[in-house]
């Protein structure tokens, strides 16, 4: 009778060893594996966008878009004005 019940425990012990610890890091490396897919989706997107970016920033037009838009640029010879809001007095 105690030989059955220590190879019963031993089964039983064969059994999480072998199938319950594997399958919770099986489900971790999976979870790993989804989280890493969807960052390089995330990436190839922000890649893509910035590759958009790069492209349009080789043409003369945008460089001078940017320029005057975001750095308040202009060319010599010209004038700059700004609109100034109503004053609130």
């Amino acid at each position: 009778m105690a030989v059955a019940r220590i190879g019963l425990a031993l089964v039983i012990l064969a059994v999480f060893v072998f199938g319950v610890f594997p399958t919770g890091r099986y489900l971790e490396h999976r979870s790993d594996l989804d989280r890493a897919r969807r960052e390089l989706t995330e990436l190839r997107t922000e890649n893509d966008r910035l590759q958009s970016r790069v492209d349009r920033l080789e043409s003369d037009a945008e460089i001078e878009r940017v320029a005057r838009a975001e750095y308040d640029m202009i060319f010599p010879g010209e004038e700059s004005y700004a609109v100034l809001p109503p004053g609130g007095g």
